[in-house]
């Protein structure tokens, strides 16, 4: 018997155009004595996205979903496919690559190789939805002579970071980073453009940097209910969205207010279904709720989860993120006390009951993706398989 062991450097996340490394080890677990040696014929491997509609909603014969498939079948057309058979379609999959052709093992003797493949930057991210899902998978395939091939898989989780290409890295070198000493420039500069990880993550660090805070003037037909400022409105996964209200010069009172973050997923015109009952997809997540009667001023802190899906676009949907704020208000009048003097003093009365009236105010903000080591442990997925053959 053969096992075959993989190993992941780096975990089980990945961002697009950043290289992939595997371990890959074929080990002869035969007892010793006088076994003959085992023989394997070839293996491979191969990374691939397998893409899943819900038909109610996507009609994948569309020209958009045919592209995506057509950018995949360009490099597997070969006898290795450890996609087959499985639901959906590939939109995307690396070149497969031959670790080995007639591999002889001794007992107790191993044979190790190292697998590297970059993703590309245009290929799509890791997502499961209500309309689309993109499921990443590492296989490594292999075959005994005149045996089935025999598949080792293991999951992966890829990050795009939308807009990457928008600022070049000398611009924002310039933009964020803390004054250095003249002769260590030379340096940082050559150290980000050899390190594509270091180099993602600074412009992460860019995008998501605060600048100047946003403030905003929330108001109703009757006049100005509240004062929002928050500090920016792009975010990291893991980070918190802090921002403030300001009641104190708002002329219509404010009894309550809720904020929800959410995503919304909106499936392209071209690749809609037009029996589809909704176009898009609203899925709430972290939300603060309070009451905020005679309130000065107050704040919130909305936690952004590890393991959603950052803002992206494909040819096929598109991912935005929001802030959804509700606000419930009455008159002015509606909240006057009424005064009970009695012979310890006055005693002032809240309103029994209240007209109100909610408004509704979404706020649009970008997610951006974190360090993949900080992902892979909110996943918690195997960075490491073993199969025996």
């Amino acid at each position: 018997m053969i096992e075959i062991s993989a190993r992941l450097y780096r975990g089980s996340v990945y961002f697009t155009n950043e290289t992939l490394r595997c371990l890959i080890t074929f080990r002869n677990v035969s007892d010793g004595g006088h076994s003959p040696p085992e023989v394997l014929a070839w293996s491979g491997v191969q990374i691939h996205c397998q893409c899943t509609v819900d038909e109610t909603r996507v009609v994948a014969a569309r020209s958009s979903v045919a592209r995506e498939q057509q950018t995949a079948l360009s490099s597997t057309e070969t006898s290795f496919q450890p996609f087959k058979g499985e639901r959906g379609k590939v939109v995307f999959s690396t070149k497969p690559k031959i670790l080995f052709c007639d591999l002889n093992l001794m007992p107790n003797e191993s044979k190790s190789y190292l697998y590297q493949e970059t993703i590309p930057s245009k290929a799509p991210p890791s997502y499961t939805g209500s309309a689309v899902k993109y499921v990443y998978k590492l296989s490594i395939g292999t075959q005994r002579i005149n045996n089935s091939i025999q598949l080792l898989q293991m999951p992966l989780r890829v990050l795009a970071i939308s807009q990457q290409n928008d600022v070049s890295p000398d611009e924002e070198l310039e933009d964020v980073s803390p004054v250095m000493v003249t002769n260590s420039d030379h340096f940082l500069h050559t150290d980000l453009k050899e390190n594509t990880l270091d180099l993602l993550l600074h412009k992460l660090d860019c995008l998501t940097a605060r600048r100047s805070p946003s403030s905003f003037v929330i108001t109703n037909q009757l006049g100005k209910v509240v004062n929002f400022s928050i500090f920016k409105t792009a975010f990291k996964l893991g980070e918190d969205v802090i921002g403030i209200f300001n009641f104190e010069e708002a002329t219509v009172p404010c009894v309550q207010y809720s904020v929800t973050l959410q995503s919304e997923e909106v499936v392209k015109e071209e690749c809609r279904n037009k029996s589809a009952k909704s176009t898009k997809q609203i899925t709430s997540y972290s939300k603060i709720h309070e009451f905020c009667l005679d309130t000065s001023t107050t704040h919130i802190i909305l936690p952004i989860p590890l393991t959603v899906t950052p803002t992206f676009e494909t040819n096929i949907l598109s991912l935005t993120w929001k802030l959804h704020f509700e606000f419930v208000t009455t008159k002015p009048e509606e909240i006057k006390c009424t005064q009970i003097r009695d012979s310890q003093g006055c005693l002032e009365q809240s309103p029994t009951n209240l007209t109100v009236q909610t408004m509704v105010w979404d706020l649009p903000i970008t997610v951006y993706p974190t360090h993949p080591i900080q992902v892979g442990r909110g996943l918690q997925m195997p960075a490491s398989g073993t199969l025996v053959v």
